[in-house]
Order: C-alpha cells, then sequence, then structure tokens
C-alpha cells in the first residue's frame, strides 16, 4: 500500500504524508530541547537534514513501510509538529509511533489528540494490530502520554540513539487493536 499521499484528521489537526517542501517549517521547529527527546532528530536541524528524513520517509511510504507526517493546525495552516508510524511485520502488523510538536505549540493537547486520532487510523486504514511506542525514561510528558493512552509498558532497554550517538535508557509501551 502506497502511503505517500495519505492523510487523516482530528478535531483541530490535519496529519499529511510529509513532502520535501516539508522540510524548512520542520528544521525551523526543531529546537535543543524537543531533540533531547527523540532518537532520531538532531538539533540544530539543518533544512538539509530535515529533508533528507522526509525524504527517507517518502521513501518508505511508497512501499508501504512507514507513515510519515506533518501535523498541521486547521486554524491557521501552518506546520505545528511530526507524527510517524513505521510499520513491521511479525507475523502481525506492528505500528511504531512517534512524534513531537514543536515548543510554540505545546500544552495544547495536541499531542493527546493526534495520537488518539493515530490509534483509530493505524487500526483501521493500516491493519495494524499492535501500536508501540518508546520513550526515554526521563521523558516524564511522554511517558503520562503513554500511560494516559491505556498502553502498557512492556520493559525498557537501551536504544541508539542517532541524534546524540549513544545509548540510551527508553521504556517501550504497546496498545492492541481492541477486539470487536
Amino acid at each position: 500500500m502506497d502511503l505517500s499521499d495519505t492523510s487523516f484528521e482530528t478535531e483541530r489537526l490535519l496529519v499529511r504524508s510529509c513532502q520535501v517542501a516539508d522540510a524548512e517549517a520542520l528544521a525551523g521547529l526543531m529546537t535543543p530541547s524537543i531533540s533531547a527527546c527523540l532518537a532520531t532528530w538532531p538539533a540544530p536541524l539543518s533544512v538539509a537534514q530535515a529533508r533528507a528524513i522526509v525524504v527517507d520517509f517518502i521513501e518508505a511510504a511508497t512501499v508501504g513501510k512507514a507513515f510519515g507526517a506533518v501535523i498541521i493546525s486547521k486554524q491557521t495552516g501552518e506546520i505545528v509538529g511530526w507524527f510517524k508510524i513505521d510499520l513491521s511485520e511479525a507475523p502481525e502488523v506492528v505500528g511504531e509511533f512517534g512524534y513531537w510538536i514543536g515548543e510554540a505549540h505545546q500544552r495544547k493537547g495536541y499531542a493527546y489528540e493526534i495520537t488518539r486520532g493515530a490509534f483509530d487510523f493505524a487500526f483501521h486504514i493500516l491493519n495494524v494490530t499492535v501500536m508501540r511506542a518508546g520513550a526515554r525514561l526521563d521523558n516524564d510528558a511522554s511517558l503520562k502520554l503513554l500511560e494516559k493512552l491505556g498502553m502498557t509498558c512492556v520493559g525498557s532497554e537501551r536504544f541508539w540513539t542517532p541524534a546524540r550517538e549513544r545509548y540510551e535508557d527508553c521504556a517501550f509501551w504497546e496498545y492492541e487493536k481492541p477486539r470487536r
């Protein structure tokens, strides 16, 4: 399934497949405090680095391996963050999601809103059976969000973070598709 022209909406947000033209806005939103909680997004982030990340997600999307997307405020039309789902089959379809919200757009409930919408999208459109996420053990905001989403912590492990070129301790959480 080609996911390079896919989107879903929540009450206040549009989540649409990333495009190369989004790189400049994403680079402008990335700050050291956001990057500190992310494995693959360095800060400072140049437009060229953002473009490379976007191009990788576009390529993965065309073969159905990932959905990389920008989060857009419906009210203003501006990009406020990033959302992704990496897809793998082992033997069921597992979606590993991640997100970040630009500092000027935080504390508005966007992270919760977007992840709730993403669960519905992943379970019903992408046929995911398990959603999975990881968060650094010191990232209280993300850990609280994962718990609020009803996810279950399945353990912690050392995880390679290319943004800082080191291993860090992360907790991993899962949420199974509800059975009808």
